[in-house]
C-alpha cells in the first residue's frame, strides 16, 4: 500500500482536508494516510514527525485553499513568506527529496502565481493542479485523485521488499522471512544443518564468510564492502548521503548500499541474494523483518532509491 500524506493550513481548508482524509483512508487504509490532526500523538515533536512523514511517503497531497498563502490585508509578507511556516517547510521537504505533489484546490481556490510564492516554491506554480468541490462532484474528482495517485506509483521503479513491506509483512512474513534467510544461511554452509535454527541461536552465533561468493552479486561489490568493514557506506546511520556520494555507484551497487541500512538494524532478508550477502559480515545480526529507522537513515534510503530510479 502507497503511503500518503495530506499537507493543508488548519484556518484556510481544514474540513475539506479532513474529508479527503477520509476518502483516501477507506481506500488505502487508515495507517496509509498521514493526516496530523489524528497522526501526531501528544508531546511528539511536531516538525520532526512531519518530516519523518513526507521522508516515508510516496505522495503528497498539498489542500490549497482561499486563504492558503495567508495573504494580510495591511500589505506585510504573508505567512508562506516566512521561512519557518509549517506548510511551507512541508512542501520544500517535499520538493528536496523528490516527492511527488498533487496540489488540490479546493473551495473555489486558484493556483497561486509564481510572483507570490516564495523562490523555494516557485516550481510549484508550474504544477498540474485539480479541482476537488465539496458538493456532488465529490466522489468523481476524488476518483480521479486516486487514480491520478495509481499511475504515479506505476510509473515509478518498484521498491524492494525491504523499503516497502506490505501487509503481508504485518501479519506473518516474520516466520516466513525467517525460514528463507535461515534457508540461505544453510545453503551457503554459514550455519550448519545440523544447528537448532531459532532467532537467537543465529544472534548469538552472527554468520561468518562462506567459502564461496553471494549468488549474483559480483566479487568487485563484495570487495569493496570487505575493505570498507563489511559495508559501502559505514557511516550511512550517521550521515547524509549526497548525491556527489551516489553519483558513481552502479544499480547494484546502489540496492546494496540502500538494504545495507536495513541490514544493519537487523533487518531479515527474504531475497535470498540479500540474505546470503549480508551473512557473510560478522556485523549483520538477523532479528526481525521489520525494523524501525532513524529519520536520518530514512532519508538516506530515499535518496538512494531516488538515485535508482534515475539511473
Amino acid at each position: 500500500m502507497p503511503m500518503i500524506m495530506i499537507s493543508y493550513r488548519r484556518a484556510d481548508a481544514q474540513d475539506m482536508a479532513g474529508r479527503i482524509s477520509d476518502h483516501l483512508a477507506k481506500k488505502y487504509g487508515e495507517k496509509s494516510v498521514f493526516f496530523d490532526f489524528y497522526s501526531i500523538p501528544t508531546g511528539v515533536n511536531y516538525r520532526k514527525r512531519i518530516e519523518k512523514a513526507i521522508v516515508s511517503s510516496d505522495v503528497i497531497i498539498a489542500v490549497i485553499g482561499p486563504n492558503w498563502l495567508c495573504k494580510n490585508q495591511d500589505g506585510t509578507p504573508s505567512r508562506m513568506a516566512d521561512a519557518g511556516d509549517n506548510v511551507r517547510l512541508e512542501l520544500e521537504t517535499a520538493m528536496k527529496h523528490a516527492k511527488p505533489i498533487f496540489p488540490l484546490l479546493v473551495n473555489g481556490a486558484s493556483m497561486p502565481q509564481e510572483s507570490e510564492l516564495p523562490d523555494s516554491l516557485r516550481e510549484l506554480a508550474a504544477y498540474n493542479a485539480k479541482r476537488v468541490d465539496s458538493g456532488q462532484d465529490f466522489r468523481m474528482h476524488m476518483t480521479h485523485l486516486v487514480d491520478s495517485i495509481e499511475a504515479t506509483l506505476t510509473e515509478s521503479s518498484p521498491a524492494d521488499s525491504a523499503v516497502r513491506p506490505t501487509r503481508f509483512w504485518y501479519y506473518g512474513a516474520s516466520a516466513l522471512g525467517a525460514a528463507v534467510a535461515i534457508a540461505a544461511l544453510v545453503w551457503f554452509g554459514i550455519v550448519p544443518f545440523t544447528a537448532r535454527f531459532t532467532l537467537a541461536s543465529i544472534t548469538k552465533n552472527p554468520a561468518t564468510a562462506p567459502e564461496s561468493p553471494s549468488p549474483g552479486i559480483s566479487p568487485a561489490v563484495i570487495a569493496r564492502a570487505k575493505a570498507n568493514g563489511g559495508f559501502l557506506f559505514a557511516d550511512s546511520d550517521t550521515r547524509l548521503l549526497s548525491g556527489d556520494d551516489l553519483k558513481n555507484l552502479s544499480l547494484e551497487e546502489l540496492r546494496i548500499a540502500r538494504n545495507e541500512i536495513f541490514a544493519r538494524r537487523g533487518r531479515f532478508f527474504v531475497d535470498i541474494k540479500l540474505a546470503s550477502y549480508f551473512a557473510q559480515f560478522s556485523w549483520y545480526r538477523p532479528r526481525q523483518v521489520e525494523v524501525e529507522l532513524s529519520a536520518l537513515e530514512s532519508t538516506n534510503v530515499n535518496t538512494i532509491q531516488l538515485a535508482e530510479h534515475r539511473k
